[in-house]
């Protein structure tokens, strides 16, 4: 009976290790581009400097910068966007709450650009594979226990930069009149990725590049027209 009793302890206690570690993987609704219609930014993005090239110490420049940041009220917002959702970091800026249970229209027109942010962004990622700043100078970061596993990532674009100016944009077209609050929270989202040492300023200005090309190809995509009317339709709703 005492080792029964320890098995089921034991099995309770990996179960529960499971969920926890469940609840930290980070998903994403379904897409409306493809393979064949997302842009692929191998073909027109700038290759990342090498540590030898000029363009490098601009890079070097902002990381230094960055780190003198982390005490900052800046840098305690670049830790805490970290893990954040993006429809928690937007909402503020968005003007309203935003989540899948509040918003579902919205948030699946704004969750499906940026699985498609996404999924651009790891194709460059994969491509390049850039180390990040904490990785190339041996430093710690930010935000230190997450680095074991943002080290098995690339630096080069992005995603956190790219998903959120894609999602800031997006929002956009729903209210337009939140526009530059929205971008100006987008680009302090990116540069908050500097600070914490995860990324380049070089990655973040590709990001918005790249946040851009999926903008331009989600414009002309129909499933993404049709979900944006619906997310209209439901932050007039909600406003009244």
């Amino acid at each position: 009976m005492k080792q029964y009793r320890q098995w089921m302890i034991a099995t309770i206690l990996i179960l529960c290790g499971i969920i926890a570690h469940a609840q930290v993987v980070i998903t994403y609704p379904d897409p409306f581009l493809t393979d064949d219609t997302r842009p692929d930014g191998v073909l027109f993005l700038p290759a990342p400097p090498e540590v030898t090239d000029p363009a490098f110490y601009n890079d070097f420049y902002f990381y230094q910068w960055g780190k003198q940041q982390r005490d900052t009220p800046f840098g305690l917002q670049a830790k805490q966007d970290g893990p954040m959702e993006l429809y928690e970091a937007f909402s503020a800026a968005f003007g309203m709450t935003i989540s899948p249970g509040l918003t579902p229209e919205i948030d699946n027109l704004a969750g499906g650009a940026g699985s498609d942010a996404h999924r651009a962004n790891k194709r460059v990622k994969n491509y390049y594979q850039r180390k990040r700043p904490f990785v190339q100078f041996a430093e710690p970061s930010l935000v230190p226990e997450t680095e074991e596993e943002e080290a098995k990532d690339y630096s080069y674009p992005s995603g956190h930069a790219t998903r959120g100016y894609v999602y800031a944009m997006t929002l956009a077209l729903i209210e337009p009149d939140s526009t530059n609050v929205l971008m100006k929270r987008a680009y302090e989202y990116a540069l908050g990725r500097v600070v914490a040492g995860y990324h380049y300023k070089s990655d973040i200005d590709a990001s918005a590049i790249l946040a851009a090309s999926i903008m331009g190809a989600l414009a002309g995509n129909d499933a993404f027209r049709r979900q944006l009317e619906k997310a209209r339709e439901e932050y007039a709703r909600l406003k009244k």
